[in-house]
């Protein structure tokens, strides 16, 4: 969810903008909007950000940044990736180039980062906050919630696997394959 959702003075004074006039392609204002998780008790210490047109917020880009690197297991993973969930455009990997270079010139944006999860995720954990309602609401932690792909039970056979070359079950001296397979 994005975070001028819940702070948006905070959103406005501090959100990173370019003002790109290199070529057609680029020209204009694009803004670098944060997204942060809104499960409770995650801890996944990431921000999504959409790289949107000011005029017509046209989705150009959209990047995932981790905080720290991978741990094991999930070593594979790049720290900073253009998310292959979300939309992307030509300019994606411009843009992907463009935010690692502000990262390495300006420290205090990643601090800034962080400090914006750290403040979206009291909101998210904290159900006594007056904006708790915004991010999360009662279906949300309703232990009854089914989701709707939840996992299936995986399929027993009953009996031993029957293959094509071997006799029907159905007692006609026939091959599977050439009985009731078909």
């Amino acid at each position: 969810m994005p975070f001028d959702m819940l702070f948006p003075d905070v959103a406005s004074r501090e959100y990173r903008a370019l003002a790109m006039a290199m070529d057609e392609t680029l020209a204009g204002q694009l803004v670098f909007r944060e997204h942060y998780c809104a499960d409770r008790g995650c801890d996944c210490r990431r921000v999504l950000l959409r790289v949107t047109r000011a005029r017509g917020r046209e989705v150009v880009a959209t990047i995932n940044y981790a905080f720290e690197p991978s741990e094991p297991l999930f070593d594979d993973e790049p720290q900073i990736m253009l998310d292959p969930l979300n939309p992307q455009s030509d300019l994606s990997e411009v843009l992907l180039d463009r935010f690692e270079r502000m990262l390495d010139d300006d420290a205090s944006y990643h601090e800034q980062l962080v400090r914006h999860y750290t403040m979206w995720k009291a909101v998210v954990d904290d159900p006594s906050h007056p904006d708790h309602p915004k991010v999360r609401n009662e279906t949300h932690d309703d232990p009854a919630f089914v989701p709707a792909f939840a996992p299936r039970e995986p399929f027993r056979r009953s009996g031993p696997k029957i293959g094509p070359n071997d006799p029907c079950p159905c007692g006609s001296g026939k091959k599977l394959k050439k009985c009731c397979r078909e």
